[in-house]
């Protein structure tokens, strides 16, 4: 991985990290929507960090 790759790598696990409590602090507020699309983001940003890192994990 280039340094390019690593930066937005962390930048993308910190999102990531922010829209999981995002979803947690939402949902028991009474804010469903924000909760779902929230959690969905954060599951697909979870899905493609981890596809991505095991392909450059292979590499190696």
């Amino acid at each position: 991985m280039t340094e390019l790759e690593r930066r937005l790598y962390k930048f993308l696990l910190i999102v990531d990290a922010a829209a999981i409590l995002i979803s947690m602090v939402a949902g028991p507020l009474q804010h469903t929507a924000i909760a779902i699309g929230t959690g969905a983001s954060a599951g697909l940003i979870s899905l493609c960090l981890i596809l991505y890192g095991l392909h450059f994990w292979t590499r190696r």
